[in-house]
């Protein structure tokens, strides 16, 4: 994880504790390249179908 200035942690806090979405810039500061997967069942089909966020 990459180092965070002191300002960007309370930003990050800010919007935690607004429970809003953080913005790009520190979800990925955060999370890197690990986002969410969401699994979406097709109506038609039956099948899973897996999203990224």
């Amino acid at each position: 994880m990459a180092k965070l200035t002191e300002q960007e942690k309370q930003e990050i806090i800010r919007f935690l504790e607004a429970d809003t979405d953080l913005p790009e810039k520190y979800r990925f500061l955060l999370f890197e390249d690990k986002r969410e997967i969401i699994r979406v069942r097709n109506p038609e089909t039956g099948d899973y179908v897996f999203e990224n966020e």
